[in-house]
């Protein structure tokens, strides 16, 4: 915290649905894309996200998304003083010697898959949408009393690609921001005002600045890029890049200054952490896992995404990663997010070849299996996504994604399903989105059957973790009326809207 000092150069925000921890569950950040109005605000920013902590003199924020603390650090690296401020409170810290505010984005205009997903049924704007518009609308008036530019990243920064001058915004920047921020600023500085998209490129492992604060529940990045190539994806992600083991270390530490015993590992595919090619490199991840737990003050290390067919690769050698984070021991389960996508190989093989890589495209339904059977094997739950309406796809394609789904059944897992977004730059961009109407009887069978795989693991999911938290039998009780309540309820609406009245009372009657 900056405590009594002068206001900062450059001040750095969010919207107000990315200034929470969410309780310290990061993929409860998903209900930033729930619609607003279908619960009440006040339970939502109470119970879902609520707010971090934050200077109620500064309106600097105690944690923040490590997209903007690598920007904060890159330009404090290149000499500006620089403010993380809670968007509740940025009036707190302009003034006129303000050169520039930063906004910092995942999906601003609530076009990302779950978002989508989430508010097509409703007709109702995701919290997200409603609270970016919010804060830009609060960051215009101040710009118009003091005169400062403004300059807005983050991976959503490509739905306002056309629209950016009316939030505000001087200069957007699309891609990774590390290389061409401080040239933003100084031109700010010096009075331009551009109306110009800068484009990004990707950066080096050794020039990404190390944090100089706290990121939200202690998210520390590995590796940056992919290289499978998906053509739904952001170009930015096609090369991969991992960090030296020091430089991690030093994010890890400064975590561990700010409060965190929890340390995230991020990237992609985590366990791709100084691969070769496609050939995880198995000693290079035991040792990551190893030095994050040995650090002074770190307690827990958990993990964001990993690929299946890494899974594959590892086999029973991730059973030493779980040894080595306490999975049993400290930690029920490790969670982590898992691309499915579809189950058939020749929708694999038109737009995602690389995901399955090094086996073959028909292995796909195979792979998926046998990696969602690893994880189980040694304490890791599998958080899968699937897309519904990828360009080309037919109903035998999504037939192979039921048949998929059935194998899948008995393995503790979660499964989402997502429509298609045609992400902005991607090599699908000029494709349509994906919406409720062009749902068919297949495509209904996926949904109900995911959400009927969900109802089956949650009471299980949750007992454990109550159990390792020290919760009582009230809470497993209760976890039980809620899921039988929101199984009953989601049947109720899945009446309403799917027009196969006998298909939902086959999967969920």
């Amino acid at each position: 915290m900056r405590g009594e000092e002068t206001l900062a150069e450059v001040v750095l925000t969010m919207d107000r649905t990315l200034a929470s921890n969410y309780r310290g569950g990061m993929f409860m950040g998903f209900s930033a894309c729930v619609p607003k109005g279908i619960i009440p605000d006040w339970l939502y920013f109470s119970v879902f996200c609520p707010s971090v902590e934050y200077d109620e003199e500064t309106g600097e924020v105690k944690e923040a998304p490590l997209g903007i603390r690598r920007i904060e650090a890159q330009l404090r690296r290149e000499g500006y003083d620089v403010a993380v401020v809670h968007p509740d409170a940025v009036h707190k810290a302009i003034d006129e010697d303000t050169i520039a505010v930063g906004v910092s984005e995942i999906d601003p205009q609530g076009m990302g898959p779950a978002t989508t997903t989430f508010t097509s049924f409703s007709g109702k704007p995701a919290y997200m949408k409603v609270c970016f518009e919010d804060l830009m609308e609060r960051i215009r008036e101040l710009k118009d009393r003091y005169g400062f530019g403004v300059f807005m990243g983050g991976p959503g920064a490509w739905q306002v690609a056309e629209t950016f001058p009316r939030f505000g915004v001087d200069f957007l920047i699309m891609g990774e921001g590390e290389y061409v921020v401080g040239e933003v600023v100084r031109r700010i500085e010096e009075g331009d005002r551009g109306l110009e998209i800068v484009r990004g490129k990707p950066v080096a492992a050794e020039d990404i600045p190390t944090i100089v604060n706290p990121t939200t529940n202690g998210i520390v990045e590995v590796a940056r890029g992919c290289g499978r190539g998906c053509k739904f994806c952001s170009p930015d992600m096609r090369e991969l890049r991992s960090f030296p083991l020091s430089k991690i270390l030093e994010d890890v530490d400064v975590n561990v200054r700010g409060g965190h015993e929890e340390i995230l590992l991020h990237a992609e595919d985590v366990l791709r952490y100084k691969a070769d090619g496609w050939r995880p490199n198995v000693e290079a991840v035991l040792e990551l896992f190893s030095a994050v737990m040995n650090r002074p003050g770190v307690k827990r290390v958990s993990v964001s995404h990993v690929a299946l067919s890494t899974v594959c690769q590892f086999d029973e050698r991730l059973g030493e990663i779980s040894e080595v984070a306490g999975v049993g021991e400290l930690v029920p389960w490790m969670g982590a997010q898992v691309g499915v996508e579809t189950g058939s190989p020749r929708l694999m093989a038109e737009h995602m070849p690389g995901k399955v890589a090094p086996y073959k495209v028909e292995e796909w339904p195979d792979v998926v299996e046998q990696a969602f059977g690893i994880m189980n094997d040694h304490g890791w739950v599998p958080c899968g996504t699937l897309i519904l309406g990828l360009p080309g796809e037919t109903e035998d394609d999504v037939m192979m994604t039921v048949e998929l789904l059935d194998r899948l059944r008995d393995y503790k897992s979660f499964i989402v399903p997502l429509f298609f977004v045609p992400i902005g730059e991607s090599r699908l961009s000029d494709h349509d989105f994906f919406t409720p109407e062009k749902l068919t009887e297949v495509h209904w069978e996926v949904i109900l059957k995911c959400v009927d795989h969900d109802l089956k693991w949650l009471p299980e999911l949750y007992e454990e973790y109550a159990r390792a938290n020290g919760h009582g039998p009230l809470v497993k009780l209760t976890i039980r009326a809620l899921t039988w309540y929101g199984r009953r309820k989601i049947f109720k609406s899945a009446l309403k809207w799917c027009p196969e009245k006998e298909l939902v009372e086959a999967v969920l009657g």
